[in-house]
């Protein structure tokens, strides 16, 4: 009984089958990844948004301790020594986090016989000290903490400092103001530790990197505590020079909450390779903000594991279920031996090599059937292709004398006027293929009168050729019969329009200069406005469109329009393929790189800006031109004045 290798290759299947359950899981396990990511990127977020709230909860916490001893002062400001060090020694006593708590009148509030009286607690043994016996006069604004709160009248959290009394302790101060009445008395100050802060939350945050920072960005709490009162989170982005850092810098100072993400982040010396999340929120009750950075790798490395234990299993099934298609499908290749010969031997360039005695009818009889058949269709295939090879040749062969031809209609000789002094011109046309649909031209119809105009015909190749060929022609003729750019413009329109049948048009700037006084008359149709570079060294367009596109509506009229050179000022005309050059990344070259090339060519000549054009382009474009780009430019000699042209030289020229 025979059967056919369909039957035969339905083992085969098996692994197919195979490969699309492991991508199948493989983008389950995608999926399920990315949401396992997600659900421990918002648990990470809550657990910061908590201990802000924690935290939050113990600065609301100290602050209405302070406030109530500020309103029982204001009600009882003459206690005695002793009750205002109980009342302080009882704010430390509340808090661990509490270094030192304090008293400042205002010079003689608390007794008329005492200028100055400053009360302190500090540290746990419960130290006592006259403030103003150890930094002086605080009322003179020495003590930051006092003067904010004296002329704001408002309670407040000061930047980080060191402490008054020892001045060894980094402290972020609460202060709050004493009110007898409606007249300020004096301050009441809470200190609080930094660096127990920083301890406590360094516990709670392994392994992830935590600051603190005031509403004016300065660290509070820190995982470096040198960073504490030495930096601050907006010079600390601002040296990282990373966008992605930065954005997150100022959404944290704005008080927003949220997460976001920075990939190789420079910190602490070195680069954090990988993605840092970066989680954020404010501490409302102080004005402060929690930041905590952790790394993707480490905090995720569980999930990571889960999926590579589910990736090996998927794998030890694929290589069993492999293993055993393999040994299977042994069987099945020994009929397509012969075959497998029959091909070794076509491809060592047997090509007369055939299969003989076929009895099979099955799939591989017919297959071997087909392989006589194919080697002698790849016989007349190869003599076809060799032919085809010939023709192509003649046809480059002929697209490269067409480029010739095209070359030879475009002035090539500069300087094209070497007796006029008064101005310098060069022009350049790089095709992006054999034959480019863009042209420039130029010439004197009088001593003292220069036409030059610079095209671009849409599409490319042979057609924009042609058309450019014409239009040259046509411009050139009517240029001659003295008509103005606008008239000239829109003869030509009508011209293309009949001979073209609308099928292509022409973006066209025609102008005509005059030598002596500098004075550009023209006509644009629909063509880019060129750009005039003063002496001065400023670079801003002129010639904006006077008309639409030549050559595809019928009953067009063209304006003229004009601007004056100044002595030193260079018009440079382009074409499209100069600002719509694009990178391989896709980028369009642009206006602003335009100018900024410009601004660094202020003292080159003509010839140097425009072949600096060009090789700036084709380097953008990694040397693959994507469209044609012609460039003339046209300066106005600095020491400008009337010289005649001999007529030979004119009739030359022209």
């Amino acid at each position: 009984m025979s059967f056919s290798i369909r039957w035969k290759l339905i083992v085969s299947i098996i692994l197919p089958l195979l490969l699309i359950a492991g991508v199948v899981m493989g983008l389950t396990l995608r999926r399920v990844y990315d949401s396992a990511v997600s659900t421990l990127q918002e648990q990470h977020q809550r657990e910061i948004s908590l201990l802000a709230s924690g935290i939050d909860s113990d600065l609301a916490s100290l602050a209405a301790t302070a406030e109530d001893t500020a309103h029982f002062l204001g009600l009882q400001p003459t206690l005695d020594t002793a009750a205002i060090y109980h009342l302080l020694e009882d704010m430390l006593a509340r808090n661990p986090l509490v270094y030192g708590a304090g008293v400042a009148f205002e010079p003689f509030a608390w007794h008329e016989d005492q200028r100055l009286f400053a009360p302190y607690v500090y540290e746990r043994d419960r130290k006592r000290i006259d403030l103003s016996s150890v930094i002086g006069d605080y009322t003179s604004g020495r003590a930051s903490w006092y003067q904010s709160t004296r002329m704001s009248r408002d309670s407040n959290w000061s930047d980080p400092t060191y402490d008054s009394g020892t001045g060894t302790r980094a402290i972020v101060t609460y202060a709050v103001p004493i009110i007898a009445g409606d007249t300020f008395i004096g301050v009441v100050s809470l200190d609080l530790r930094l660096d127990l802060l920083s301890q406590r939350l360094k516990a709670r945050m392994e392994p992830s990197r935590f600051m603190i920072m005031s509403a004016s960005g300065r660290f509070i709490a820190h995982y470096d505590s040198v960073q504490v009162l030495n930096s601050g989170l907006v010079e600390l982005a601002a040296s990282y020079v990373n966008p992605d850092f930065q954005r997150i810098t100022d959404r944290i100072m704005a008080g927003a909450s949220g997460m976001g993400v920075v990939n190789n982040l420079y910190l602490d010396g070195t680069i954090l390779p990988g993605n840092l999340w970066i989680s954020y929120t404010p501490i409302p009750s102080s004005g402060w903000h929690l930041a905590t950075l952790a790394s993707e790798s480490d905090l995720i490395a569980p999930i990571r594991e889960q999926i590579q234990i589910a990736l090996l299993g998927l794998s030890l099934t694929i290589w069993l279920t492999f293993v055993l298609v393999w040994v299977m499908s042994s069987r099945i290749t020994r009929p397509i031996k012969t075959l497998e010969a029959a091909v070794s031997e076509v491809a060592r360039g047997k090509l007369d090599t055939h299969i003989a005695n076929i009895r099979s009818t099955d799939e591989l009889g017919r297959l071997s059937m087909g392989f006589n058949r194919m080697l002698k269709n790849l016989k007349k295939q190869i003599e076809l292709q060799s032919q085809q090879e010939t023709a192509q040749k003649l046809v480059e062969r002929e697209l490269q004398m067409a480029r010739e031809t095209q070359r030879s209609l475009l002035p090539s000789e500069f300087p094209p006027f070497p007796d006029r002094k008064e101005f310098e011109l060069y022009a350049f046309n790089q095709p992006a293929h054999h034959v480019a649909g863009d042209f420039f031209d130029y010439f004197l119809v009088n001593p003292k009168t220069l036409i030059f105009v610079i095209a671009d015909v849409s599409g490319k190749g042979m057609s924009a050729a042609l058309v450019m060929a014409v239009t040259r022609t046509i411009v050139r003729d009517l240029a001659q019969s003295g008509r103005s750019p606008g008239e000239i413009l829109r003869e030509t329109n009508e011209r293309l329009r009949e001979g073209q049948k609308g099928s292509a048009f022409v973006t066209l700037f025609l102008g005509s200069y005059d030598i002596v006084t500098g004075k550009v008359i023209y006509a644009n149709g629909g063509h880019l406005p060129p750009y005039l570079i003063s002496m001065s060294g400023t670079v801003s367009n002129v010639g904006d469109a006077t008309g639409t596109i030549v050559g595809m509506l019928e009953e067009q009229e063209y304006r003229n329009a004009e601007f004056t050179l100044k002595p030193g000022d260079t018009l440079l005309l382009y074409t499209d393929g100069f600002p719509e050059a694009r990178s391989p990344a896709g980028e369009f070259y642009g206006i602003p790189r335009i100018k900024s090339f410009l601004q660094r060519h202020l003292k080159s000549s003509n010839r140097d800006l425009c072949e600096a054009a060009i090789l700036d382009i084709t380097n953008y474009q990694n040397n693959n031109l994507a469209d044609d780009v012609t460039l003339l430019a046209l300066r106005r000699s600095a020491a400008a004045g009337s010289v005649n042209l001999p007529a030979d030289l004119l009739k030359a020229k022209s």
